[in-house]
């Protein structure tokens, strides 16, 4: 696990506090994922599905019967 990042460029106190929040998260995130049972599916979340058509061949100008 990476300790120490510096960040170089034109980072302003704002930028490097927002990337420090973003490696926060992702480091969050990868920890809750390893202590998640392995082998176990999670179920896609609702906003990934939010723009799925129902049949994903057929085009979307062909209006089907409910």
């Amino acid at each position: 696990m990476i300790r120490d990042i510096e960040i170089r460029g034109g980072a302003g106190e704002f930028e490097a506090a927002l990337i420090a929040v973003v490696l926060d998260r992702i480091s969050e995130e990868e920890r809750a994922a390893s202590r998640a049972p392995q082998g176990t599916s999670r179920p896609v979340p609702a906003w990934m599905l939010a723009d799925r058509p129902d049949e994903p061949n057929m085009p979307r100008d062909i209006l089907r019967p409910r």
